[in-house]
């Protein structure tokens, strides 16, 4: 999770998070802003325990296909035609500082490739996939743009190459305790405690 840094940096920090828009004002908390943010905290409980019910269903089907020992079932029910798959998967978490530590220059030939672990190393390994980027690799526009200011590529050879669009992107957390907020930030407590 994104921790905001202070000050200045704050702003430098959100800025590279989300664009070039920020400035240390708040917006007013309205009634109607209070109600949307108020709904969309109930939808994302629902969205809980619909995950959660999912998956409780799931266990009840699964349960009701291993007698027959059956894995893919065609069935008509609630007047649609359903394909219900179930089966099991193993997942082997290995305690990998232990491996490694027993096999030594050894735990290397069991290794294969994280996308999660090279994700979070990408820094640091990027210099070592460049002999592969142009079959791993996606024009990055940071890139992009050096690339033109340095004169390593011209702007018309982009031109008809690419589609710029635009995002939105907006997303509700519950404050934890210790997150940077500001006086009027919060709903009430009597808000807060009736919020399902």
């Amino acid at each position: 999770m994104y921790s905001a840094p202070q000050g200045s940096d704050r702003v430098e920090g959100l800025r590279k998070m989300g664009g070039d828009n920020v400035n240390e004002k708040r917006p007013e908390l309205t009634p109607e802003i209070e109600q949307v943010l108020s709904r969309y905290v109930r939808i994302q409980d629902e969205e809980q325990r619909l995950r959660e019910e999912k998956s409780q269903l799931q266990d009840k089907l699964r349960e009701h296909m291993e007698p027959a020992g059956c894995t893919t079932w065609f069935v008509r029910a609630a007047g649609q035609d359903l394909k219900v798959v179930a089966y099991r998967k193993v997942e082997v978490e290995y305690d990998e500082p232990k491996l490694q530590s027993r096999l030594g220059d050894r735990y290397l030939s069991i290794l294969s490739p994280d996308l999660r672990k090279m994700r979070d190393a990408l820094p640091e390994i990027s210099p070592h996939l460049q002999p592969v980027l142009g079959r791993i690799g996606s024009p990055d526009p940071e890139k992009v743009r050096a690339a033109i200011e340095s004169g390593v590529a011209d702007v018309k050879e982009f031109e008809g190459a690419f589609v710029k669009s635009l995002k939105h992107v907006v997303a509700v957390t519950r404050s934890r305790q210790g997150d940077e907020t500001q006086p009027g930030d919060r709903m009430p407590a009597t808000d807060r405690a009736a919020a399902p």
